[in-house]
């Protein structure tokens, strides 16, 4: 039953509040045809009706204003990363520039979204965000892997689902804004509903989420082969454990106690990239991963690596190619590369120079 609900809101997105809004009108028509045969009763329970009524039509008017979720920063041109462009075009069949946006950030992964115009009834505009580090520590068979499963979630219509999801839970909290939880009584009753079904969409999307990780890989191992897809999730989950051990867990020491702001994420990347991209620390740090993990975490939007590596025909960890030249060389532009590490290397200073005068 929670599958068919969740499956629900995934395909009406914030129209799933529509049915909601229909059972509050039901109750409103019931109540004004007992005015005459039960007056007494419907004078007693019009404060809960007028509650009620008002409570139906926020959410009603939430359908029309849900916030975009289009993201306008850190945005790379075709001048910038002409040759990323150039795979996404190529790995996307329903591949349209003006419906398009490719985006940088400091993350080791990529991402792929899709945001609708005005009501959600307007054409889709699909972004794809590419971390900066993934494409200084990978090389580019493995960044056309990782591009290759975000259209698979594109072409599969995981990312409609995940924007119907966010418009589902944004039109529901336009409620809220109506009805202040901490001081009227529909807001307080509203506020705990909205928890409950949060918490149960949460882990019927997670489950749902993990499922789909592994559809994409399927779908994109149709193009670029099962052993190329093990290849880039190999290298991927090295390369998370290598960083958290040679930059991030470091970091986190240094930025205790700190009355200056040590080096960057992206600064102490280039200082151990060799490190880093090492071929068989990044194999053992995978093969560590496997042994760690547990069978299925609940908590994770992506099942265990044997389990994406099982999906995929390995029974166990697969020997993989040595990276090759880093993609970072090949996909941008020089000048784009030096400015974006810049960038991120700036805004990253502004948020932890917050956090060292909290500190201090």
């Amino acid at each position: 039953m929670k599958r068919l609900v969740l499956s629900c809101i995934l395909l009406l997105g914030r129209y799933a509040v529509l049915p909601v809004v229909a059972l509050a009108a039901g109750l409103l028509f019931i109540w004004l045809i007992s005015l005459d045969d039960y007056t007494r009763v419907a004078l007693i329970t019009a404060p809960i009706m007028f509650c009620v009524v008002a409570a139906a039509v926020a959410l009603a008017l939430g359908i029309l204003f849900v916030p975009a979720r289009r993201e306008r920063s850190n945005v790379l041109d075709e001048a910038m990363a002409p040759a990323l462009w150039r795979i996404w075009q190529e790995l996307d069949p329903a591949f349209a520039k003006p419906t398009r946006t490719l985006r940088f950030d400091a993350e080791f992964n990529a991402s792929i979204s899709e945001a609708r115009g005005y009501a959600g009834i307007f054409r889709q505009h699909v972004t794809m965000t590419v971390g900066l580090p993934l494409l200084m520590i990978l090389d580019e068979r493995a960044i056309r892997a990782t591009i290759a499963h975000e259209v698979a979630h594109a072409e599969l219509r995981h990312i409609t689902g995940a924007g119907n999801l966010f418009d589902f839970l944004r039109a529901c909290e336009n409620v809220l804004h109506y009805a202040n939880p901490d001081r009227t009584i529909t807001g307080r009753i509203a506020a705990r509903l909205l928890r409950a079904v949060l918490g149960w969409v949460n882990r019927e999307y997670l489950a749902l989420s993990r499922q789909n990780e592994l559809a994409a890989d399927r779908r994109a191992a149709a193009l670029m082969g099962p052993s190329e897809m093990a290849r880039s999730l190999v290298l991927i989950a090295g390369g998370v454990a290598r960083l958290r051990e040679l930059v991030f867990s470091p970091l986190e020491t240094d930025m205790l106690g700190a009355i200056s702001l040590p080096a960057t994420p992206l600064q102490r990347m280039s200082t151990h990239l060799v490190d880093i991209r090492d071929h068989d620390a990044l194999t053992a740090a995978a093969a560590k991963t496997i042994e760690e993990e547990s069978m299925e975490d609940p908590n994770s939007t992506h099942p265990p690596l044997r389990a994406s590596l099982a999906n995929l025909g390995c029974a166990t960890l697969p020997a993989v190619d040595p990276i090759e030249a880093p993609a970072i060389a090949r996909l941008l532009s020089p000048d784009a590369a030096r400015d974006l590490s810049a960038q991120l290397d700036a805004e990253w200073r502004k948020l932890a120079q917050t956090r060292v005068r909290l500190g201090g």
